[in-house]
């Protein structure tokens, strides 16, 4: 690279952890998911083979989310604790001002009330979408960033301190970021996004970098405008490197701060359990249908030898010329009279040694193809993890309760590996940053920055439940019914199948069976005070 323009490598002079491999699989795969695969064309006059698409990559990615998500509950709510130590973050650098010492009457549970609105409206009533994003492209960056209110005022409104911003959520799809380094334990300390804007000619990028060394994390933000559009991490021309304040939109962003006490990068990474076959090297994740990409592509030609043998077996009479009915045009062309029916039908052709006509039907092969399909389709549903019968046809295959549930196993444990080992790590993660940018920005008004520091004695804690169903395999009725005879013979506790069915944590089970003693005493009590009354 010569000049003034810089590339994503030289601008923050680094060295990409993602291989040329990895950035054309997540390339094959995003263009599989969006319809797109290379394989999929219309015929032409050179090539007459015209190769549709079934549709399995969005369904697959569609179809594994569903059952990752099914009945998927999950709760922050305040944890009280008489300990109430907090290792708070250091504040944004340059960004906090000192404040007289004040009276802090924001109570302890404000911010796990705040967290769980914020996460309930943008995280959770979105995941289902961007989930499905991930497990097909092979990974998912969840963002947060804070946005001030125009009104900061702690003014009361409906009984509730009125919050000075929100915390906003960018979904980053992996085709979109760029992981930059990993430390030891597959951990990612390096990280870039690109954020785009274009202005008549001009194409304006922002390039976020994110760096964790030790307990410190450091934000760094450049702008770049150009008049070419190609753009990428490996070897893009980002353009000639210009000030942040020459768009409007990033004006206000600082162009490097640093945030410590942190022990995580300030973006929560969702990636696949799968092991990376594409890159045996490479922590990346990859998509769910990774291992069946050839399988796929012949799922398609077979489909579409399906169609073909359909649309080139019709019906069709083919007849000589001599006995179809023609007029002639203004310029002495012929021009065939018959209805589009009959066209369709009738076929002009020469006739041979006196045959004027042949009738053209010749037998489908429709259930060679079919069986030649569904025998991919299984092949498909074993690479994938998916249990028979989810894209396969099945129904000619007798199947008793025991063998239902054996098929299911495989799904189970794939959906079981994407549930924990995945997506409640990505979510804790997500969860903890949304913490400290509470703290950070002191959005409730239980952290105020007082004699240089932040006063972490007001802060309340949060407790993250996590409810997975496991109906994939387990029928809940039959599963709900084995707990209570467990607990009817003391071999688990009430507070144990609370915990279970509901979700909860401890605390919350403790607290919702207490309440239930309460009334069932009260209960007992009115109905003694209603049996006195009765007697007198």
């Amino acid at each position: 690279m010569t000049g003034k323009n810089k590339t994503v490598e030289n601008a923050l002079h680094i060295t990409p952890a993602v291989s040329g491999k990895m950035t054309e699989a997540i390339r094959l795969w995003s263009n599989m998911y969006e319809d797109k695969s290379p394989w999929i064309k219309d015929e032409s006059y050179s090539d007459p083979v015209k190769v549709v698409s079934l549709g399995l990559p969005a369904f697959i990615a569609s179809e594994k989310a569903r059952m990752v998500l099914i009945e998927f509950q999950s709760t922050i709510t305040a944890k009280i604790d008489d300990a109430n130590t907090i290792d708070s973050p250091v504040p944004l650098s340059g960004k906090q001002e000192k404040t007289k010492t004040e009276t802090v009457t924001v109570s302890k549970t404000a911010r796990a009330e705040y967290l769980n609105e914020q996460y309930q409206r943008k995280v959770i009533n979105k995941l289902r979408q961007q989930l499905e994003y991930g497990i097909a492209k092979g990974g998912l960056v969840i963002k947060p960033y804070f946005v001030a209110n125009s009104n900061t005022s702690n003014e009361k409104s409906n009984n509730s301190a009125q919050y000075k911003g929100e915390l906003e959520f960018d979904y980053i799809q992996a085709d979109n970021f760029y992981p930059l380094a990993f430390d030891a334990s597959g951990k990612m300390t390096e990280a870039a996004f690109l954020q785009r804007k274009t202005d008549k000619e001009i194409i304006y990028t922002r390039l976020e970098y994110h760096k964790l060394q030790g307990d410190t994390v450091t934000v760094i933000n450049k702008a770049f405008k150009n008049n070419a559009g190609s753009q990428s991490v490996s070897g893009g021309d980002l353009g000639q490197e210009i000030s942040l304040t020459s768009v409007p939109e990033w004006a206000n962003l600082q162009p490097e701060t640093t945030i410590k006490n942190v022990d995580r990068l300030l973006f929560a990474y969702y990636k696949n359990p799968d092991a990376n076959t594409i890159d045996t090297h490479s922590p990346l994740g990859v998509s769910a249908y990774s291992r069946a990409v050839s399988l796929i592509k012949e799922a398609d030609k077979q489909y579409s030898r399906f169609l073909w043998e359909f649309e080139g077996g019709e019906l069709a009479v083919d007849v000589d010329r001599d006995l179809l009915m023609e007029k002639m045009d203004e310029n002495g062309n012929p021009i065939v009279t018959r209805p589009k029916m009959q066209q369709r039908l009738f076929r002009k052709v020469d006739s041979i040694e006196g045959n004027f006509y042949s009738v053209f039907n010749p037998p489908f092969r429709d259930t060679s193809l079919i069986n030649g399909l569904n025998s991919i389709l299984m092949r498909i549903e074993d690479v994938c993890a998916l249990s028979r019968g989810t894209v396969a046809d099945v129904s000619a295959e007798a199947r008793t309760a025991t063998e239902l549930k054996i098929l299911k196993q495989r799904t189970y444990a794939s959906v079981n590996e994407m549930q924990i080992k995945s997506l409640k790590p990505a979510l804790e993660d997500l969860v903890y940053i949304m913490d400290v940018y509470c703290t950070l920005y002191n959005i409730v008004g239980d952290a105020p920055y007082i004699g240089g520091k932040i006063d972490t004695s007001h802060i309340g804690k949060y407790e993250v439940s996590f409810e997975f169903d496991d109906s994939t395999i387990t029928d809940i009725d039959t599963e709900i019914n084995r707990r209570i005879a467990l607990m009817n013979v003391g071999l688990t506790s009430k507070l144990e199948v609370r915990m279970w069915y509901f979700g909860e944590t401890e605390e919350q089970a403790k607290e919702a069976l207490q309440k239930i003693d309460e009334e069932n005493a009260q209960s007992v009590k009115n109905d003694l005070m209603n049996g006195y009354e009765g007697e007198e």
